[in-house]
């Protein structure tokens, strides 16, 4: 499993992912894409979910593609941390692992290059995730967004454990 824990509010602070005897990993590169079963097969239209921003939440978490180890932190601009300024998200915002929107491919229906990060995902269950809380999830559909002229896919998924889920 994956160890997280609480998020102090600062420039530096970073939340690493580790296996629960002690060695770090990336939330990007190291945790599958898709979980499996006890057999090791891959579950039809599922995929794992890393929470980056908790639903009823503000703070702008992101996993930093650049940083070594690939950490979440908060996201600044002009040396401040970001927030969304238009209120809370209604929904648990996060990242799929070892995904990423090429920035040489540009999608003939859609007319701009990827964004260069993770494929971002919304959890829209009922419960809360934490910041870096790994979820095995349901893939229900997908938006596009064109962000700054770079394109921007959100996968709307729910946890498998969401009583919601089966329907």
């Amino acid at each position: 499993g994956v160890q997280t824990c609480a998020l102090p509010i600062c420039l530096d602070y970073r939340l690493q992912a580790a296996l629960e005897e002690g060695k770090d990993i990336s939330f990007w590169h190291d945790i599958p894409l898709f979980p499996v079963t006890e057999e090791g097969e891959s579950i039809p239209f599922q995929c794992n979910f890393v929470c980056e921003i908790p639903k009823t939440t503000r703070k702008k978490y992101e996993v930093c593609t650049k940083g070594v180890g690939n950490p979440i932190k908060q996201d600044t601009k002009n040396g401040k941390l970001r927030e969304y300024s238009k209120g809370d998200v209604w929904f648990n915002y996060g990242c799929l692992p070892r995904t990423w929107e090429d920035t040489d491919f540009v999608h003939p229906d859609v007319g701009f290059p990827g964004d260069g990060d993770p494929l971002d995902a919304c959890e829209i269950g009922a419960r809360m995730f934490r910041t870096g809380e790994v979820r095995q999830t349901k893939v229900l559909g997908v938006i596009c967004m064109i962000d700054e002229d770079e394109t921007d896919w959100k996968l709307i998924v729910i946890d498998v454990e969401d009583r919601w889920a089966p329907e």
